[in-house]
């Protein structure tokens, strides 16, 4: 006679095995649909665009159109991958790049009162989906907190010691410290976007060191790829792309430009694709007569217009990976900028493009500078610079290696919590 559990198990095996599904939230303000661009932003943009099949993603941001109902879900088609997204705040793209006045009229500022008054919402779907967050901001590592929900947070970057920004991180940054020692304690992932800010960390805080990591940012290579020079004949294009925040230093850049143009015996134009506003730097009106303002660039659009450039350029003073330079090197153009030490890993002199020290010297920097350019000129001239072995330089910063990272430590942190679910497979 069969027993009662040979019976049950012999049921149980002729059940479809379940295969994992995994869940993650992502909170940050902002609308993929619209035309901000910026590191932060094309991280969520390819979040959705790369996520696995197995896992399923809730964005919590703002509408940036005005016409979305706020705290209701809406399935959303971005690249042709599903997701669902729960707008709670009403912010245009326009008014995102304008500097708030205050910390409460802030986008970080609204979005955290939105939090609060949709938290009953929100709490509700991501305790029922069993979802781990995933973080952009460290204002915002409270709501994980309270809801006792896994999280990893990503810190994007840090302010250098001026701290000259288009922002109120100086006049507030307690609030981004306090922020800071609260996500490094509570996450169970803590990630930097280049070693330097991971050793910091790491010596800041060396009870939490395991969980402190590095994430480089990654370009889409599938979009930015090698492409051979323009005619001889055309003028020396150079780009950027980006914010014109004060820390990227537009003042040198515009410099560097205008004394390029004094020194290369064939034309120069300046490139820039962004929605901030060059003319309010006194050093813009001497190449505003060169400059090709492109305003807002979809990742096809980018790739196309650093295709049609010979070199790129970069000032900062700080950054954190700034993927403009990834995506410029993968289109097989050579960059220029004032060195920062996580550039070394991508720009070699003389191969793919130069890094300058930082002087006292400002004109020092802008004929340095110019001069490499003029540099680069002969090169692509000789026939000297490869696009191909150029964009070779970024070959490990790819969402396949890079992003992939994440979602493992999502799948890892879900397995451990058991709180991943299960579907069953026919």
């Amino acid at each position: 006679m069969t027993s009662t559990i040979t019976l049950a198990q012999r049921a149980r095996n002729a059940l479809p095995a379940k295969e994992p599904r995994y869940n993650i939230c992502l909170i940050h303000p902002f609308d993929p649909r619209g035309e901000k661009v910026g590191g932060l932003e094309t991280y969520i943009r390819d979040f959705i665009t790369f996520h696995p099949d197995d896992t399923d993603l809730l964005l919590i941001g703002v509408d940036s159109t005005g016409q979305m109902a706020l705290g209701e879900l809406h399935r959303l088609t971005f690249r042709g991958r599903s997701f669902d997204f729960l707008p709670i705040l009403h912010y245009s793209d326009q008014k995102a790049r304008e500097a708030a006045r205050n910390i409460r009229s802030s986008l970080t500022g609204q979005f955290f009162i939105a939090l609060i008054n949709h938290f009953g919402t929100i709490s509700r779907l991501i305790r029922k989906r069993r979802c781990s967050i995933d973080l952009r901001r460290v204002e915002f590592s409270w709501l994980p907190a309270i809801l006792r929900s896994p999280f990893i947070q990503m810190l994007h970057g840090e302010g250098a010691p001026k701290l000259q920004m288009d922002s109120l991180l100086k006049k507030y940054s307690f609030v981004h410290n306090a922020g800071e020692r609260f996500a490094v304690a509570m996450s169970e992932k803590f990630l930097c976007v280049n070693p330097f800010i991971t050793e910091r960390l790491q010596n800041t805080y060396p009870r939490r060191r395991t969980k402190i990591d590095t994430l480089w940012t990654w370009v889409n290579t599938e979009i930015f790829q090698p492409q051979p020079f323009s005619d001889r004949s055309d003028a020396f294009r150079i780009v950027f792309a980006g914010r014109l925040d004060e820390f990227k230093d537009p003042a040198l850049m515009f410099t560097t430009i205008g004394r390029l143009r004094q020194r290369m015996a064939r034309p120069v134009e300046f490139h820039y694709i962004g929605t901030s506003d060059p003319h309010r730097f006194a050093e813009f009106k001497e190449i505003e007569d060169v400059t090709v303002q492109h305003g807002f660039k979809d990742a096809v659009g980018m790739a196309s217009t650093l295709a049609h450039a010979h070199s790129g350029i970069l000032t900062s003073e700080f950054e954190g990976m700034p993927r403009f330079v990834l995506e410029t090197l993968a289109v097989g153009r050579p960059v220029v900028a004032t060195h920062l030490p996580q550039l070394e890993s991508v720009i070699h002199d003389g191969q793919s493009g130069f890094l300058i020290p930082r002087s006292a010297s400002r004109n020092d920097m802008a004929d340095q500078l110019a001069q490499r350019f003029i540099d680069i000129e002969r090169q692509i001239e000789m026939g000297t610079i490869d696009p191909v072995q150029v964009a070779g330089n970024v070959r490990t910063f790819t969402p396949g290696i890079q992003l992939a990272r994440v979602f493992r430590y999502h799948q890892e942190i879900q397995n451990a919590r058991g709180i991943v679910k299960a579907i069953p497979s026919y």
